[in-house]
């Protein structure tokens, strides 16, 4: 017999037994962080019976080594390894495809969830096919927040779940599961098609994570560019505009309008490079409000977004060349046919 810790359950040490949920924590050199997140996951209180499974997507850090001295420990935690880095959605599809669990939830190698994260979503399940907790902070403005130490702004997404925490029903999971090619923004993706066929998504506001983002300064600004890169096929993709497209729309405009300004005379180069870079600290500035508050510390405030500038600049040179990318792509596949 397998005892659990914490849980005061006993699982029969057998690889037949079928756990209520498994947990996906998706990895990429995440040995800085990945201890606290396991042990948290690893201490849940709940009636469920369940696994976590870890899917290391070819980390060259010695994340697979500190795993494997946790699961010497417990036997409901099991590794799987990527050869070679294949990015988020094939790890997650690795690890959906690993379990038959009916339930299956998938949470990042950067969260840690409260002791009542599982037991909480279980029950929430109930009536719907997938439901999350709010991370706070909110996505790469973790890289801010640890830096800066601004007060969090309490926000939910615009996704209807988020792919950092989330608890799934398995069969819808298998019906319209993660797609493998895509290495960002995956979650958004299936969060999109799951609505679009009625299926019902649910955030638990009363229920929140802590995001340790671990990224180091200069690897958030890239991952910002590739956001941008990646975000500019959504509007083709499923035919909606949100907020962050409006944003993008109002920023290109601008920016044209201030270089045509420029070169037919109306004003130097000087300052339509300046009005350029305006805009964007505008930008820059909303992201900010949106992520934190001013008070009680509005030096942290500030610091914070002076150093969200380059985040927002990257993700919006990013969807223009996103946007580049795509009809080079569409005008290639033209010409084929």
């Amino acid at each position: 017999m397998v005892v659990i810790p914490g849980n005061e359950q006993e699982l029969p040490a057998s690889s037949e037994f079928l756990p209520d949920a498994v947990i996906i924590v998706v990895a990429f050199n995440e040995a800085e962080g990945i201890r606290d997140c396991l042990r948290a996951l690893l201490d849940q209180t709940t009636d469920q019976t369940y696994g976590v499974t870890v899917v290391d997507d070819g980390s060259t850090d010695g994340t697979s080594a500190i795993v494997e001295e946790i699961r010497a420990a417990d036997a409901r935690l099991n590794l799987i390894r990527h050869d070679v880095n294949l990015g988020r959605g094939a790890a997650r599809r690795t690890g959906q495809n690993a379990t038959q669990a009916p339930h299956v939830a998938f949470v990042d190698a950067d969260i840690i969830v409260p002791r009542d994260w599982l037991q909480r979503c279980s029950q929430a399940l109930d009536g719907y096919s997938a439901v999350s907790a709010v991370a706070l902070p909110d996505g790469d403005a973790a890289v801010i927040w640890r830096i800066f130490g601004p007060a969090i702004r309490f926000r939910v997404g615009f996704s209807g779940i988020t792919g950092n925490n989330v608890l799934f029903d398995a069969d819808v999971l298998r019906l319209e599961p993660f797609d493998a090619q895509y290495t960002l923004g995956e979650d958004f993706r299936l969060s999109q098609r799951l609505m679009r066929r009625g299926y019902k998504l649910k955030v638990l506001e009363d229920l929140s994570v802590e995001h340790r983002e671990t990224k180091k300064y200069g690897a958030a600004v890239r991952y910002m560019w590739g956001m941008g890169v990646d975000a500019a096929a959504h509007p083709f993709e499923f035919r909606i505009i949100r907020l962050p497209d409006v944003s993008w729309g109002i920023w290109i405009l601008w920016c044209i309008a201030s270089l045509v300004a420029a070169a037919v005379g109306w004003w130097s180069w000087t300052w339509g490079v300046i009005s350029a870079l305006g805009i964007t600290a505008a930008m820059s500035l909303g992201y900010t409000l949106s992520r934190f508050e001013v008070r009680p510390n509005p030096f942290r405030w500030v610091g914070s977004a002076i150093g969200s500038f380059p985040f927002i600049a990257a993700y919006l040179a990013g969807r223009t060349w996103g946007l580049v990318k795509l009809g080079a792509s569409r005008r290639r596949r033209a010409t084929i046919r």
